[in-house]
């Protein structure tokens, strides 16, 4: 049988049901030569990742334009889903793209106290999971303070995902979320901003499986 000797054989699934037999629900992503170059594969058909996801992860660019920007002084970012179109319980993509003005930066972590660490938050109104990861700070040695903090500098991206809540109403719907910094340079700081941001998301209706007779 293809599905035990390609190792997905769903055993939650008790032998003595209907649907036993069936492979845990995943995808292979797969170059033209043939080779796997990612494989993704969860326990429950009802939470899976997207297949734009996977194509995030590996390649870094979201499959839809749908993304928003969020300008705020010299911090610029553009924050983008694996793809627009999703059903109720899709694990998403998400890329955050950051350009920061030449002679600023804003902070990573681990930080001191006082200091506000850059973050990208999604509202819990559409998501239940969120992580996103950003990449390793710089550490800076500050003369004027007499520290050595970890900041963020010119261009750089966060990537994560997002998992969204089961049983949501098909249709149009607007995914908000907060990006949170501080932006400073060598010799000042400014206060700590809040920037909200909106992005319009579908989630499609899911079609009934045909009735088995």
């Amino acid at each position: 049988m293809v599905i035990r000797k390609f190792g997905i054989l769903n055993t939650n699934v008790p032998n003595d049901v209907m649907f036993y037999g069936i492979p845990f629900p995943g995808d292979y992503l797969i170059n033209p030569d043939g080779v796997v170059r990612e494989k993704l594969f969860l326990p429950d058909y009802q939470e899976r990742a997207a297949a734009s996801q996977v194509v995030l992860k590996d390649f870094g660019s979201a499959i839809d334009d749908n993304g928003v920007t969020v300008t705020a002084d010299d911090v610029e970012a553009k924050i983008s889903l694996s793809g627009s179109h999703n059903f109720s319980g899709n694990e998403i993509g998400v890329m955050v793209d950051f350009t920061v003005g030449p002679g600023w930066h804003i902070y990573g972590r681990p930080l001191p106290e006082g200091y506000t660490p850059t973050a990208v938050k999604f509202d819990d109104a559409l998501v239940s999971e969120q992580s996103i990861v950003f990449p390793k700070p710089t550490p800076v040695k500050f003369e004027l303070l007499g520290e050595t903090l970890p900041v963020y500098q010119g261009n750089f991206k966060a990537i994560g995902t997002l998992r969204l809540k089961q049983k949501l109403p098909p249709g149009d719907h607007t995914l908000g979320g907060t990006l949170e910094f501080q932006e400073c340079n060598d010799s000042l700081c400014k206060m700590p901003r809040t920037a909200h941001f909106e992005i319009p998301i579908k989630i499609e209706a899911l079609t009934p499986g045909t009735p088995k007779s």
